[in-house]
């Protein structure tokens, strides 16, 4: 289980050589092209990470995991440090029934919520293509698989930590944001024996946040990037 805890978004030259009464246009250089493709490249570079390109980026360095504004140059939260936190939880297949290996962590999780009672909870769920059975979807619907995985965890954070139902809203993604081969898996994923791509995908995912609460109005380069594609694919439902 992984917890993240952050504190604080061709030029082409034409040459006409001129012979005689005639004009024959030359081709452009090959070193010309390829000089052009560089600079190109480099123009297209964020050396830091930030969401910020190079080229338009005024605060270079930026450290990790910090919200920037689009100048690419750290926003400092008033009134102290800002909590960002993101938890992924698997599911067996066509199952909502969260594994008890969690348990701890949602201890840890719940700690440090209630020690931000102004920040937000969003929970996204989440099903795998693969989960998608005539026979299984006439009795559990593909859409109500992913929604009962984000209520799961709500009612967890609620019923058995106390967390307030009105800080937590939910969305359902169903398959639409689907975890690459290369994503990076915590250890529960291995600790529960899970294999393959599709296990992946039956997840559902927390993000609290103390200065985000509405995924609709994004302020900063750095929201946008962490939250910008729940924003886009998941529908929220409670």
């Amino acid at each position: 289980m992984k917890l993240n805890f952050y504190l604080a978004s061709t030029v082409f030259c034409s040459s006409l050589a001129l012979s005689a009464c005639q004009t024959t246009p030359t081709a452009p250089s090959k070193d010309t092209a390829q000089h052009e493709n560089i600079r190109t490249m480099q123009a297209a570079i964020d050396s830091d990470g930030d969401g910020v390109l190079d080229a338009i980026d005024e605060c270079p360095e930026t450290p990790p995991n910090v919200v920037v504004d689009a100048k690419g140059c750290e926003i400092i939260i008033e009134g102290g440090e800002a909590l960002e936190m993101e938890f992924s939880g698997f599911f067996p297949s066509m199952s909502s029934q969260l594994p008890a290996i969690y348990d701890p962590e949602f201890t840890k999780m719940a700690e440090k919520i209630n020690e931000y009672p102004e920040a937000s909870v969003f929970i996204f769920g989440h099903a795998a293509t693969n989960e998608i059975d005539e026979d299984a979807l006439a009795t559990f619907s593909f859409d109500s698989l992913s929604r009962n995985r984000a209520l799961i965890i709500k009612n967890n954070l609620v019923l058995q930590h106390n967390i307030d139902a009105k800080r937590i809203r939910t969305y359902e993604c169903s398959n639409k944001l689907l975890v690459k081969d290369t994503d990076y898996i915590n250890p529960s994923f291995r600790a529960l024996n899970l294999k393959g791509l599709e296990a992946k995908q039956r997840r559902a995912t927390l993000m609290a946040s103390s200065e985000v609460h509405d995924l609709e109005s994004l302020e900063y380069v750095s929201y946008i990037r962490r939250y910008g594609k729940y924003a886009k694919h998941c529908e929220p439902f409670e």
